[in-house]
């Protein structure tokens, strides 16, 4: 079995450039086809050219990187639609008229009252303490309102997201908080409410006397 085993070629192999000698024959290892690990696999692709990994789940990739998408927008947002931008500014504007009549409305339903008396015949109006106050924490409602919802609008807008609900949902919750005032701010006055009850009828105005 000895005899059969290839014995290593001990003639000194040709340089760089240079002619073999007569009778040299070159003959391939036998490990030329076992898989080596340790040299590098010519087919695997270059680092260079090959694509870039993909970011790790829940993290936000950078504006450059190639998954992130034009803009800087990463992938899955959408980029919300012109009118959003529009109906948006339109509905900040709209609410701010709203809230200044709100306030004008409660600070002036104090003095409606007075009238409604000295119209109808309802005796002195006397508003109690508490009037202050709720027209106070009314007017301090509406604005806040108006202020906290613009504030997140314009930062939705600034994040490219649809915003136009934000107003939208403010400018309702100011009108039932508006009735809510006015509702509280009548039941300080029980001569009022026995008025529009049906309870207390109207005296008639005192009209002038006849001249002979």
């Amino acid at each position: 079995m000895a005899d059969h085993e290839p014995q290593p070629d001990e003639r000194p192999r040709p340089k760089f450039g240079e002619l073999a000698p007569p009778g040299w024959v070159w003959t391939p290892p036998e490990y030329v086809d076992r898989l080596d690990t340790a040299r590098p696999n010519p087919t695997a692709p270059d680092e260079a050219t090959a694509p870039p990994s993909p970011a790790p789940y829940g993290s936000t990739p950078r504006p450059g990187h190639p998954s992130a998408g034009p803009h800087g927008a990463t992938p899955g947002t959408t980029t919300p639609p012109r009118w959003n931008t529009t109906f948006t500014v339109l509905l900040i504007a709209f609410g701010f008229f709203g809230m200044a009549y709100s306030v004008v409305v409660l600070q002036g339903f104090p003095a409606s009252m007075a009238i409604l008396h000295s119209s109808q015949g309802l005796g002195d109006f006397h508003p109690e303490p508490l009037v202050g106050t709720l027209v106070t924490i009314g007017t301090l409602t509406m604005t806040g309102l108006w202020a906290v919802s613009t504030g997140l609008a314009v930062w939705q807008l600034l994040r490219r997201r649809m915003s136009f609900y934000i107003p939208l949902v403010a400018g309702i919750v100011a009108m039932v908080a508006l009735f809510v005032f006015l509702a509280v701010i009548l039941t300080t006055d029980p001569v009022l409410l026995d008025f529009y009850s049906g309870l207390m009828p109207a005296s008639p105005a005192p009209s002038a006397p006849a001249t002979p």
